[in-house]
């Protein structure tokens, strides 16, 4: 309810400074992040009056200068510090400074995911500065950004995204390695059939509600490794890349829900021999 709510509002405060400021569609140099029109309305919505340090020696995105589609851009988050028990990140946030929600998603992290490392694909209304903050477990705030060209991605069609009935929330892990080390991390690619409309598609009906990926919950033997609220910023088919620790043979467990109220579940089981699925 709380990240419906604070989608609801940046959806409005977008829309006023997209307004007001100029676009900048046609900007062939990087603009100056700090100078952003955009930035400063969402920061105060997101963040308040909370101090916002460089982020440099904590957390870096990577992405493409320029994207050949906008509907479905790949994005990687990747911290530079250790996750540990008494200093950690808690909570990324992942921000499309342009788009119409802005707030693409909101991500949660525990010590026992071992290592921050968030990847997925986004959609880009237009171009735009794209920002990730770090929350540490003590509060403090960290930033990096990154400048991408890339135009259309919320208002393309959402009928190219269709998923058959029998294939809707149908979710697949893909990990890395062949075998696994108790203790170490794991890196593991979630994989979710999803059309994740977007409301702003050219073939979109208003009358009804869009259905996408509002909530993703994963969980190793019990214990939280990654969350996330997101929403029609991700792109079709919602894939997230992300570490997880485990300490002893258990259940990796992710539960999914959309707007529609719709919930989806997957597991795989961590078992004595470490065995895991190729790709």
């Amino acid at each position: 309810m709380l990240f419906r709510w604070k989608a609801i509002v940046l959806l409005i405060a977008a829309s006023a400074v997209l307004a007001a400021a100029p676009a900048w569609g046609n900007e062939k140099a990087e603009p100056d992040p700090a100078q952003s029109p955009y930035w400063e309305t969402i920061r105060k919505i997101m963040f308040g009056d909370r101090e916002i340090q460089n982020g440099k020696d904590v957390l870096s995105v990577f992405l493409s200068l320029r994207a050949d589609d906008a509907s479905t851009v790949p994005v990687a988050v990747k911290a530079l510090i250790d996750q540990k028990p008494d200093q950690y990140i808690k909570t990324v946030y992942l921000i499309v400074e342009r788009n119409p929600s802005p707030a693409a998603g909101v991500f949660h992290f525990t010590p026992d995911s071992g290592r921050v490392q968030l990847e997925t694909r986004l959609r880009f209304e237009d171009f735009s500065h794209v920002r990730a903050v770090a929350e540490m477990s003590d509060g403090k705030l960290y930033m990096a950004s990154r400048w991408v060209k890339a135009a259309g991605g919320c208002s393309a069609p959402n009928g190219k995204n269709a998923v058959p009935a029998s294939l809707l929330g149908k979710m697949k892990f893909k990990f890395e390695e062949e075998t696994i080390k108790y203790n170490e991390p794991v890196l593991v690619q979630l994989m979710i059939r999803h059309p994740n409309e977007s409301p702003l598609a050219g073939d979109f009906d208003p009358s009804k509600t869009p259905q996408f990926v509002r909530s993703v919950t994963v969980t190793y033997a019990g214990k939280p490794v990654m969350s996330a609220e997101v929403d029609f910023s991700i792109s079709d088919n919602p894939s997230f890349r992300f570490y997880f620790v485990p300490h002893e043979k258990g259940e990796l467990r992710v539960e999914v829900e959309d707007t529609l109220d719709q919930r989806y579940t997957q597991t795989f089981t961590v078992a004595d021999d470490l065995k895991l699925p190729g790709g």
